[in-house]
């Protein structure tokens, strides 16, 4: 969604010159004024909406709200589930959570279906390794339990 947004504001800038208007034609877009912080310093509008620019685009490549990892799940059977993780490409801490955020999951799972608890029946963790941004990854298979 994120891309697409981009790729209109690209859109819409790059055809700029076909759309009639009022907009500034001969001068900038931003007004050649500052912004004054302190009695001493005082900041360009220009600086600042590309501070601002440079922020936000920060912000969506390390995202520090969102969650360190992605789980999807495939239901082999009605008590098999094969979990696939995916750790964030930048991520600040969490490279030991893999198997908590597992067992948490298969808790929620368990308790959702009645189940009493669950059996991890394989559990693995790698690093995929591309050119750039390598990510951690974990796999892991759980057969939930009930009383016998």
């Amino acid at each position: 969604m994120r891309r697409l947004l981009l790729a209109i504001l690209a859109c819409a800038l790059a055809a700029c010159s076909s759309i009639s208007g009022t907009y500034p034609r001969k001068g900038p877009i931003i007004p050649d004024a500052s912004i004054r912080l302190t009695s001493d310093y005082a900041i360009g509008l220009t600086d600042a909406v590309m501070i601002a620019g440079v922020l936000y685009l920060a912000y969506q490549v390390v995202d520090p709200l969102a969650p360190a990892w992605e789980i999807r799940e495939v239901h082999l059977a009605e008590d098999r589930i094969q979990f696939d993780m995916q750790m964030q490409r930048i991520s600040f801490g969490g490279d030991g959570e893999a198997r908590m955020v597992m067992q948490r999951r298969a808790r929620a799972l368990a308790r959702q279906g009645g189940y009493t608890g669950y059996e991890i029946v394989s559990y693995a963790e790698n690093i995929d390794s591309r050119l750039f941004l390598p990510r951690r990854m974990a796999e892991a298979e759980i057969r939930l339990t009930r009383p016998l």
